[in-house]
């Protein structure tokens, strides 16, 4: 018998995102690791944040997100966003109800850049690679991004040290540049400029000469 092709969703749900999450799926694994680190940073976490205003996003969730990132090789932070808006299972790993609303990409960007620059969000990596580094390579389901983690964790790349050397290399050429230039100038030699304005010169008299023996 053909079933029906419903198409209008229930008004109440009673399964909530954990169940979703099959019990052998690798990411809980991962998320255990994960708020041990948590809770192992706990105090510096706490002290990054002062103890009156308004209460803002909290560093736990933002840290589990940016694990997801990582992982998953997401392209980009909106569409890592995107997803958290849709996708169960990284609701479920960050830490996200069903009915709970997803942050804005500027508020989740301004988080994380604090977390970095405090060097928590590094950190933060470093403990969990060192506990998950097998399951994270050997692992089909993931597809990790190196270059974020580096980045995050304050490494310089190889293009960014290639750009350092480049950088270097043009600074001394444009050095020794100037120093054979100030060489020249105390033992009073011309520069390349006067050489040539200085030949130019003989020719234009050789020239004028030739002319007036011409006419002559």
């Amino acid at each position: 018998m053909r079933g029906p092709d419903a198409r209008q969703s229930s008004l109440f749900h009673f399964v909530s995102v954990e169940d979703r999450v099959p019990p052998s799926h690798p990411l809980r694994a991962v998320r255990a690791t994960a708020n041990e680190v948590l809770e192992e940073l706990y105090p510096r976490l706490d002290r990054l944040y002062v103890r009156h205003g308004r209460a803002g996003l909290p560093p736990e969730p933002v840290l589990r997100a940016l694990l997801l990132w990582a992982l998953y090789g997401v392209p980009s932070e909106r569409r890592l966003i995107e997803e958290l808006d849709y996708n169960l299972l990284f609701r479920w790993f960050v830490g996200l109800g069903m009915d709970d609303e997803v942050w804005h990409v500027s508020t989740f960007n301004r988080h994380r850049r604090r977390l970095a620059s405090a060097g928590l969000a590094g950190e933060f990596f470093a403990r969990c690679l060192a506990r998950l580094r097998g399951r994270l390579i050997y692992n089909d389901h993931f597809s990790m991004n190196w270059a974020l983690v580096e980045q995050w964790s304050g490494q310089t790349r190889l293009d960014d040290e290639d750009e350092e050397r480049d950088e270097v290399a043009a600074d001394d050429e444009t050095r020794d540049a100037s120093e054979a230039t100030a060489d020249r100038a105390q033992r009073g030699q011309p520069r390349a400029g006067d050489e040539r304005s200085a030949t130019d010169a003989d020719e234009d008299k050789a020239s004028a000469a030739t002319s007036g023996d011409e006419a002559g």
